[in-house]
């Protein structure tokens, strides 16, 4: 593991050297009638004094919002998947990963601390298989005659989640120390590791932004995953969602003005031909770019889904949605890539998946380091109207990855048959274009 601080933001009027000396400033404005640029100014002039007014003010006060004002970027290389994927559960943070659809890995995974002895070498050459795999199914689907990009795509599904990665991240003071206190109490040494390294490095450049620590109960049941259980029926599953009427009537309350009240039994009264035309005019003039109106936000829609890791991996990018995942479960079965099965690649695939599962089952808390992007969770996934067209912008797109762009079509096939006036101009950015 390396994290590196690449940056974070300075007082460059006033040749500030910490972003202490901002969050201090800023802290001031409510309270000081002078203008901001003068306490910018004395914060630059004064950085002990600065750092003592943060502590007093964040830690005194409990006013933690005046840390959003500094901002940190780190490269963090030599991670694996499966602890990429714990960093980047945090909504308030910005990441970019190396992608595994893009670029072909070579032979670099990270070995947990916590396996016994006697299960080091089993699980090096477990790693060591996997990766052979993955070169060979990449070679046997170029042979087939798939391009380079869809042979990546679809060789990675046999990769381990104990393959390295790197990433990109950019987070403010607040949430660096939310996410600091929460990942030091996480099941997994390399998880906790990395929590150390961050707080190491971004107190050193703005110690007095660092107070509240210590991991509470509920840092504790953030990690208690839930089980999958016996899981049975639709991969898809629309559990609970609201109906046209939800955006029906908040509409007629924009366009008359009407009380809730009224609105709702004006949109009872319309005809479907009535509705179409006030979706219409609200949605005249949506571009591929744009966000729907905010009525959108207030429509719900609660899904339950089985995704595999590589999946799932697309899934958590839309982190303003709220998310309940289960361990990843060998007992859910693998998603195997149809380009696989096409070129009949499936019993080098699924000999590798079982090696893997095997392996699995002799590690205890860290077994998912052994598992594949071909396993699965269970997730329950709730998204208001306006995330849910974002959504479809993105994954319903041909661009967009397969597997959570077969997600992402029956999710809004179910959604269409529920709302159809709500969703009825969603869909991928290709098919609007």
């Amino acid at each position: 593991m390396k994290i590196y601080l690449a940056g974070y933001n300075t007082d460059v009027q006033f040749s500030g050297n910490t972003p202490e000396t901002l969050s201090a400033a800023y802290a001031r404005i409510s309270r000081d009638p002078r203008p901001v640029h003068l306490l910018r100014e004395e914060a630059c002039g004064e950085v002990e004094r600065a750092r003592e007014s943060n502590r007093r003010i964040v830690f005194g006060y409990g006013h933690g919002s005046v840390a959003e004002h500094a901002v940190f970027n780190f490269d963090i290389l030599d991670v694996s998947r499966l602890a990429a994927e714990e960093l980047q559960n945090f909504r308030l943070a910005s990441f970019t990963e190396k992608s595994q659809r893009y670029v072909r890995l070579k032979e670099d995974f990270v070995i947990p601390e916590e396996l016994k002895a006697e299960n080091v070498e089993r699980f090096r050459e477990s790693m060591h298989d996997l990766h052979a795999r993955y070169d060979a199914l990449y070679h046997g689907l170029r042979e087939k005659g798939f391009p380079m990009e869809r042979a990546r795509e679809d060789a990675r599904y046999v990769l381990p989640m104990a393959t390295s990665c790197q990433m990109g991240m950019t987070v403010n003071a607040r949430e660096l120390e939310h996410m600091v206190r929460r990942l030091s109490c996480h099941p997994f040494r390399e998880v906790r590791a990395i929590a150390v390294e961050l707080l190491r490095l971004a107190s050193r450049a703005a110690p007095s932004l660092f107070i509240f620590l210590e991991p509470t109960a509920m840092d504790g049941f953030a990690h208690s995953l839930q089980p999958a259980g016996k899981y049975q029926g639709d991969e898809v599953l629309l559990v609970e969602s609201d109906d046209d009427s939800m955006v029906g009537k908040l509409l007629v309350q924009w366009k008359t003005g009407a009380i809730p009240e009224e609105s709702s039994e004006a949109w009872n009264s319309m005809s479907q031909e009535e509705r179409l035309e006030l979706f219409m005019e609200a949605l005249e003039g949506l571009g591929i770019h744009d966000h729907v109106p905010r009525q959108w936000e207030f429509f719900r829609a609660i899904f339950r889904l089985v995704v595999s890791s590589g999946a799932y991996a697309q899934l958590k990018r839309h982190r303003m949605c709220t998310r309940l995942a289960s361990v990843y479960d060998p007992s859910l079965g693998v998603t195997i890539p149809p380009g696989i099965t096409r070129a009949g690649l499936e019993e080098l695939f699924m000999n590798g998946i079982r090696k893997a599962e095997e392996l699995s089952g002799r590690l205890g808390v860290v077994y998912p380091y052994a598992l594949t992007n071909a396993h699965r969770r269970v997730v329950t996934l709730s998204m208001n109207g306006r995330e849910l067209y974002h959504f479809s912008r993105l994954r319903e797109d041909e661009h967009a990855q397969w597997d959570i762009r077969t997600t992402a079509h029956r999710m809004m096939e179910l959604l269409r048959e529920r709302a159809p006036l709500t969703f009825m101009l969603a869909g991928g950015k290709s098919a609007m274009t």
